[in-house]
């Protein structure tokens, strides 16, 4: 169900409206910062665009960039580091603003710090939604509602963050060596 209806009498349109999709690979258009984000949300104006690379916690690299939001990227993003083509595309899944989030290792390739502050802002945009967030960092897990561990492909334990350090081995290591 999104939004209380059954998502099979849901289009094929209005599902994928209704989903943002953050993948491991960054999918940007040999085009400028302005034209990638647009597609997310084509009446953006510029306030909107750099309140969105604001939360993805990339405005203050595009202001010091030559040309701002007209500043042109390369194709899928090569004149930018890979830490700053994923949080282009946060910040376009932020503009579309879907109910539905699946982020797919959003803070990969990130600094701890950079990665602290983006695990606030998405935190934030997404209070009210739904999210899957697909991970091996485990920045952030403990305001998750819930979190389940897998290994191997096949699901070894789910629990809150608390309850995961307090009984998965693993998962307690895993986090020991992030601190």
């Amino acid at each position: 169900r999104i939004g209380g209806r059954d998502i099979r009498a849901l289009s094929e349109p209005d599902l994928r409206r209704a989903v943002v999709v953050v993948s491991q690979q960054s999918h940007l258009f040999s085009a400028t910062v302005r034209e990638n984000l647009l597609p997310a949300k084509s009446d953006a104006d510029d306030a909107e665009l750099r309140s969105a690379l604001a939360a993805a916690r990339l405005a203050d690299f595009v202001d010091r960039l030559p040309d701002g939001l007209s500043t042109w990227v390369g194709e899928a993003g090569k004149l930018i580091s890979a830490g700053q083509a994923r949080r282009l595309t946060v910040a376009q899944a932020i503009l579309r603003g879907a109910p539905v989030w699946v982020l797919d290792e959003p803070t990969e390739g990130l600094d701890r710090i950079t990665e602290a502050a983006l695990v606030e802002s998405l935190l934030e945009v997404t209070a009210d939604r739904t999210v899957l967030w697909i991970t091996h960092r485990l920045a952030g897990m403990d305001r998750m509602d819930g979190v389940v561990v897998m290994e191997n492909g096949r699901v070894a334990d789910r629990g809150t963050h608390a309850e995961l350090l307090a009984r998965h081995r693993r998962y307690a290591g895993w986090y020991a060596r992030m601190l």
